[in-house]
């Protein structure tokens, strides 16, 4: 196992001579000196000069360039932090901000490769309790949440990893969450490590235990139980309805040996809490005043999840927050191993159906691929009829055939979060870990007029990466956008899959019937489905349909993109 310092060693040498094909030359016109000077002597000001590059709508649209500057800037400054409060540095100079560090990296590098274990085979140990720990770690989570940490990805959760090590105790490393599940296969209850892994199954829940009623299900999604392979195959290709699916995920650790409702489990994944993660502030992305926040994990529990936030006069906010569609798996793959993708997300699947919006956005975009490469000269043969429902996947297929591995996103809420009605552009399996969701759903083929969908809106982008119109998902499908021509005007944003009607509205007020007839007719009388999601079930969503979420209590789901 790499120590905390030899991983600093590795980390600014990597830094200090970037591949001669890196993009990150391309932000200084491939001057290797220039780029040493600004990202190891000046951390801080090359961070300040990606930042601003990074504020860009929509996120896709930033150059690789300024994403590997941040990263690379964000490493650099985390090590050095490392080298001051660790004693890993000899030379004072690295103090005096003024100075040039140049000079003497080669021998800072040197040293840190050269550092004894100080009488501890493990390497370093840090106080849990130093202050520059977590700005550290925010550093190091940020260049995987603002940029994915392009070329620098393993290296980046690498440093995580090593400062979890050395600021976890030996008890700690003993009852680890890595060792849970081989502790609850020893039945000897004399053995003290079992009886810490059967303690911690006792420890503090990451959710409240209260929920809000249930509403009552008239129109029922139908459910199996540990359904067959072709079975589910026949279901997704010939039936092309919702489906929930039980008893299929109990062998997942997050279900049992490294349980995802543990509060201990969870701030040891995220260093005490420490760790950042996206959240979005407000009801539904649809309403006035909604935006996103970067914050520490633990911050959210307590403020969101446990509602510990009170006003003035001592009463509880009740402003929702929920981490919603963010790949926090690739941001901490030590929780990819407590899940498994189903078996089912490698069934090929048909593509939406004739006449359906998404089938008519592809074909529109086949078309439009169609135009541009006839307009260049090039020669096509895209057929919109033979072949939409392939351009939209972000994953194509292996040089082998085979399917690659979905998208996966985790959402975490308290009850009362609210994904309002909409569609995706792909077949989706969506796990409940922990806790309980009301799931509405209907027909891609429900007429526009009932469903009311949105049309181009304007947003105004935010002057801060971290405001309120800030997107953190940088996995996830970007919406459509047409510039306006001047920066300082809204751009438009396409939310045509969103639907205008406030279905949350509707659902707790029935009494007001009339008056949601009144704004959007005939929507009251389409047709649908609903179910009551809980703890270890799945629910199959096909291509297009259109669903609405709401949180009954507090917990944990996984989503599964694919086709």
């Amino acid at each position: 196992m790499v120590r905390l310092q030899e991983l600093v060693a590795l980390a600014l040498s990597t830094i200090a001579d970037p591949a001669s094909n890196d993009p990150i030359l391309q932000c200084l016109n491939h001057d290797l000196k220039s780029h040493r000077e600004l990202v190891l002597n000046t951390p801080e000001k090359a961070l300040q000069i990606a930042d601003a590059r990074l504020r860009v709508f929509p996120f896709k649209d930033v150059e690789t360039c300024w994403r590997r500057l941040y990263t690379d800037a964000s490493i650099a400054k985390a090590c050095l932090n490392i080298c001051l409060n660790c004693g890993l540095l000899r030379d004072s100079k690295l103090n005096d901000e003024s100075a040039n560090r140049l000079s003497w990296f080669s021998s800072l590098i040197a040293d840190l490769n050269q550092v004894q274990e100080r009488d501890n085979e493990e390497g370093l140990k840090v106080d849990p309790s130093a202050s520059w720990l977590s700005p550290t770690i925010h550093l190091l989570d940020k260049a995987l949440i603002m940029t994915g940490a392009p070329l620098r990805e393993t290296l980046t959760e690498s440093l995580l990893d090593a400062l979890q090590r050395a600021i976890s105790s030996p008890k700690d490393r003993a009852t680890s969450p890595t060792d849970l599940e081989t502790l609850s296969e020893n039945n000897d209850m004399s053995d003290p490590l079992h009886r810490a892994a059967k303690r911690r199954k006792f420890s503090p829940p990451l959710f409240p235990p209260d929920s809000i009623p249930a509403p009552e299900i008239k129109y029922p999604v139908s459910r199996v139980s540990t359904p067959s392979f072709s079975a589910i195959e026949y279901h997704i290709h010939h039936v092309k309805t919702p489906l929930v699916i039980t008893e299929a995920v109990e062998h997942w650790p997050a279900m049992s040996t490294r349980p995802w409702n543990s509060r201990d489990y969870w701030f040891k994944r995220t260093i005490g809490g420490r760790r950042l993660v996206p959240v979005e502030i407000g009801r539904s992305y649809t309403d006035e005043g909604w935006g996103q926040r970067i914050m520490e994990f633990g911050e959210f529990v307590d403020q969101y999840i446990w509602r510990e936030e009170r006003d003035g006069n001592g009463d509880i906010d009740v402003q929702t927050g929920y981490m919603a569609q963010h790949d926090l798996l690739s941001q901490i793959p030590a929780l990819r191993k407590d899940i498994s993708i189903p078996d089912y997300c490698y069934i090929d699947p048909p593509g939406p159906e004739p006449g359906t919006p998404v089938y008519l956005k592809k074909r529109r975009e086949q078309e439009k691929q169609s135009r541009d490469a006839d307009s260049e000269g090039m020669s096509t043969n895209l057929d919109p009829e033979q072949h939409v429902g392939d351009t939209e996947s972000c994953h194509s297929d292996s040089e082998l055939g085979l399917p690659s591995d979905p998208i996966i996103n985790t959402w975490i809420g308290p009850s009362w979060t609210i994904s309002p009605l909409h569609h995706d552009p792909y077949h989706n399996i969506l796990v409940q870990v922990a806790g309980t969701k009301y799931v509405r759903l209907y027909s891609p083929h429900t007429p526009a007029s009932q469903i009311y969908p949105k049309g181009m809106e304007a947003v105004h982008t935010s002057s801060s990466p971290e405001g309120s119109n800030a997107h953190f998902s940088l996995n996830q499908p970007q919406p459509e956008q047409q510039t306006s021509g001047n920066d300082q005007e809204p751009q438009l944003i396409d939310m045509s899959n969103t639907s205008q009607v406030d279905l949350a509205a509707i659902e707790l007020s029935p009494a007001e019937s009339e008056q949601w007839e009144a704004m959007w007719p005939g929507f009251q009388q389409a047709d649908y489905v609903e179910t009551i999601l809980r703890e270890g079930e799945s629910l199959y969503i096909p291509v297009g349909w259109w669903h609405y979420v709401r949180g009954l209590k507090a917990g944990v789901s996984v989503s599964f993109w694919w086709g």
